[in-house]
């Protein structure tokens, strides 16, 4: 091969090794590529089991939980700044105060700090310290950035086949203005099941019974109306709106926006977890961003069907909406209760003919007598409003007082 030749044959060579090189580099500094996202998810989940590793040898001193909560975030420091793209912007010492200040004003934490075990304590601190990062970071809410996201993609397309107008779902979204991040805690918190069940225990003898059956002569018309067109009876409404948000007095703090756009987009895969209890949470929190996603869905259509501002709609931390606490999933089952064509679930004659709605559709055909022969019954149907069976006793056990009350 003559010199001419070999050279020629070289620099294709070199000219090959170029672009495949270049081609792998694209595929890594393109963040649209599968492969970025690939290399970072195996990335994090690298650095999430070193943190793990480590993080168990730190002192837990419950009088000086400070200096806890300064190793974990320095621990996973690079975690966090790499997993939400912080590079330019993170300010370390101005997000530590931050961390320490949230542990120290967090009741929750607070309260149950002597009852945890060490690892439970280390578990949250390093939960928050990333909390505290998405707090600071990424609570701004910005509609042409959302506007590139799969979750907006998977509204538009829904909304679109069912003939709604793109523009109407942008105006919805356009009132909102940052994101809620407090609703994420309620996913992680230790003993959380346990603790809902305790809240929903209740000691009758310390209702307000009068004010029960004044609130059910006062809405009279809306509870009769209910009661003829779905066969509920009032009283059971009248429980429900009693054990949901106190007959509307519960001051709900959170705008269901906020919350679900929040959970559709964000989730803490916390690196205080061991590697196989991090894979099962990896299966729920997909199942919770897909039903944030689906919840932002009917949280849009419910406010276009009935002219609601956005804005101004209230709902607890994990999105439930109104004094009837509907999940955005049951948004489909509020009725117009004063006539006025819309279904507003912060106005109470719509409230009281949404939960009528709500049992009936869920199986409850006929007038049942508050005894105890229909009590199996009537609690087996309250458990399609809420699945805890303490919350369906206690629903029983008032309605049936302010039956005797009202006598």
């Amino acid at each position: 091969m003559s010199f001419y030749h070999t050279k020629r044959l070289l620099l294709l060579l070199l000219l090959s090794s170029v672009f495949l090189y270049s081609q792998e580099f694209r595929n890594i500094a393109n963040p649209r590529s599968k492969y970025l996202y690939e290399y970072r998810d195996i990335y994090l989940s690298a650095l999430r089991d070193s943190i793990n590793s480590e993080i168990y040898d730190l002192e837990v001193d419950r009088e000086n939980t400070g200096d806890l909560a300064d190793s974990l975030f320095f621990r996973t420091l690079h975690y966090n700044i790499y997993k939400y793209r912080l590079t330019d912007i993170f300010d370390t010492l101005e997000t530590l105060k931050n961390v320490r200040s949230e542990l120290t004003e967090n009741s929750y934490f607070n309260s149950r700090l002597k009852k945890w075990n060490d690892s439970t304590v280390i578990q949250y601190v390093t939960f928050a310290v990333e909390l505290s990062v998405l707090k600071k970071y990424l609570s701004a809410f910005d509609l042409e950035d959302f506007k590139k996201t799969e979750t907006y993609r998977f509204l538009k397309n829904r909304l679109v086949s069912e003939s709604y107008n793109t523009d109407k779902m942008d105006s919805v979204l356009s009132r909102i203005n940052k994101l809620g991040f407090e609703p994420i805690n309620f996913y992680y918190r230790p003993n959380s099941i346990k603790e809902q069940y305790q809240a929903d225990k209740f000691d009758i003898t310390k209702f307000n019974f009068k004010e029960l059956t004044e609130f059910t002569r006062t809405h009279a018309q809306a509870l009769e109306k209910a009661e003829s067109e779905y066969k509920v009876n009032r009283e059971i409404i009248v429980a429900i709106l009693r054990k949901e948000t106190n007959l509307g007095k519960y001051p709900l703090k959170y705008n269901p926006f906020e919350v679900l756009l929040a959970q559709a987009q964000f989730a803490i895969e916390n690196p205080a977890y061991d590697t196989m209890v991090r894979i099962n949470n990896l299966k729920r929190i997909s199942r919770l961003k897909n039903s944030a996603a689906n919840s932002l869905y009917n949280m849009v259509k419910y406010t276009i069907d009935n002219s609601i501002d956005p804005a101004e709609t209230k709902s607890n931390f994990v999105g439930a909406v109104g004094f009837t606490q509907f999940m955005p999933f049951n948004l489909h089952l509020a009725k117009d209760g004063n006539g006025d064509g819309r279904a507003d679930l912060s106005n109470m004659d719509d409230a009281i003919m949404s939960i009528a709605n709500f049992l009936n559709t869920n199986g409850w055909k006929n007038f049942y007598d508050l005894n105890s022969n229909n009590r199996r019954s009537i609690t087996k149907l309250i458990l399609r409003y809420n699945t805890s069976d303490s919350y369906a006793e206690a629903v029983y056990e008032i309605a049936s007082e302010i039956k005797r009350q009202m006598k």
